[in-house]
């Protein structure tokens, strides 16, 4: 295996974790229009039930893309950390990784469970401001369309599809926990540091 080879990938997965961090600032060029429709849905048209509805199911369900959107970012930075730390044991420079981050194959499997049964994967912290963002909007939300809602029918739509859209963007944490320890449980024990092989 080359070493030149493995060093260059890990510079290039160095820099897809960075641009995982920042492509979810694009959808909140998508988010904060809705948010935006939605205060003038609670404003002018909360006499129209069917428009103030539909109106609001919509918002809700951006907001739990956006909870789901964030757990995917989540998962794949995750992933290419999996994919970083197996390069580093490989290169031998495990040793120059900080300590809290996982060096292997059994430490992310102990990683990525919650009360060390449950897969759980959330993302790091800069996405997870964003995550826990869009489950607080969803609340807000639902909150605010269902006290302002006229008719017991428009609430009970509301509140239920508020919270549909909380609990898939929480707990969807569990199926990318299950999908990163599947995909640990597949490795194989990673070989010892590889051969340094002198130019010719």
């Amino acid at each position: 295996m080359d070493i030149k080879a493995l060093e260059n990938m890990h510079g290039m997965l160095l820099e897809a974790l960075r641009h995982r961090e920042q492509e979810i600032l694009s959808y909140l060029t998508i988010l904060v229009p809705a948010l935006g429709g939605f205060g003038w849905l609670l404003y002018y048209a909360g006499d129209r039930a069917t428009l103030f509805v539909f109106g609001t199911v919509g918002v809700l369900l951006l907001l739990g893309l956006g909870a789901v959107y964030s757990l995917t970012l989540g998962y794949n930075y995750r992933y290419i950390t999996l994919q970083l730390a197996k390069i580093e044991h490989l290169l031998g420079i495990k040793e120059a990784m900080l300590t809290g981050w996982p060096k292997s194959r059994k430490d992310f499997l102990k990683r990525y469970r919650k009360f060390r049964c449950l897969p759980w994967c959330t993302p790091p912290e800069m996405i997870k401001v964003f995550w826990r963002a869009f489950l607080c909007g969803i609340i807000l939300v639902t909150a605010a369309a269902g006290s302002a809602s006229k008719g017991e029918l428009t609430k009970a739509i509301i509140i239920s599809a508020g919270g549909l859209c909380l609990l898939v963007g929480f707990f969807y944490a569990a199926v990318f926990g299950y999908k990163l320890i599947d995909k640990c449980e597949r490795e194989q024990d990673w070989p010892d540091r590889l051969p340094v092989v002198k130019d010719q």
